[in-house]
């Protein structure tokens, strides 16, 4: 997880990123010491770091984001990272049983998380009684303009051929990670990584509609990955 999280603080703010040959490669002793130490002082100003913020927002959960904060000290540390997706297997892919419960109503209603289990919780023990409608009109109050929508999980095993190392910036030596010999070959890694998107059913106009009449159909939002490795034990929300 510490590899990780310098990766994604050095992105943001002090190391380009190469990517050749679909290998995606960082490595901070490109930097000197001055020159970081120059970046990160006017870092909370610049509007680098707030676009590539909003690109990472796109792509990834903000709460899985926040674990990405903690910071190897880049001054003290060089930091010298490769990676080469090779293979990708989906393991699992369902959604959410509870039309219009999104993540974001979630965060907006605290109240409403855990509606799913509440309820079959209630229907286990009593059936559909009036505890259950009670709680299901309480939810409905919620997402009574979501209903349309529905969340769609997925999770993969994307495996990589990576290289890390981590180098003391004054003694040179390797504090953490691999040694320079085993840089050509890499070592095999397999990442779980699991997915969220939002689809949305629209209908569809009937110019558009190659058989002359209206109907459905379900647009797909942009995936986000909502956690890795089970850095945040599923990163459920429902």
């Amino acid at each position: 997880c510490a590899i990780l999280i310098t990766l994604f603080r050095l992105v943001l703010l002090l190391v380009p990123v190469n990517n050749e040959n679909g290998i995606i490669s960082i490595d901070s002793s490109t930097r000197t010491t001055s020159i970081i130490e120059d970046t990160l002082s006017s870092s909370s100003s610049s509007p680098n770091e707030e676009n590539n913020n909003e690109y990472l927002l796109e792509m990834m959960d903000k709460k899985l984001l926040r674990q990405y904060q903690t910071l190897i000290n880049p001054t003290e540390l060089q930091f010298k990272f490769s990676l080469q997706p090779i293979s990708s297997h989906l393991q699992h892919i369902f959604a959410v049983p509870l039309p219009g419960l999104t993540r974001e109503i979630v965060e907006d209603n605290p109240y409403i998380r855990g509606s799913i289990y509440k309820l079959h919780s209630s229907y286990e023990e009593n059936g559909f009684d009036e505890r259950y409608f009670d709680m299901l009109t309480d939810f409905a109050k919620y997402n009574n303009d979501s209903r349309d929508t529905r969340t769609v999980i997925a999770e993969a095993a994307i495996t990589c051929l990576e290289f890390f190392q981590v180098r003391d910036r004054d003694s040179g030596s390797v504090v953490m990670g691999m040694e320079d010999e085993e840089e050509e070959e890499g070592e095999e890694v397999v990442h779980i990584v699991r997915f969220e998107v939002v689809t949305e059913e629209k209908s569809r106009d009937n110019d558009d509609d190659d058989d002359g009449g209206g109907d459905e159909r379900r647009e797909i939002g942009n995936w986000k990955i909502t956690d890795v490795d089970d850095l945040l034990e599923g990163n459920l929300f429902h």
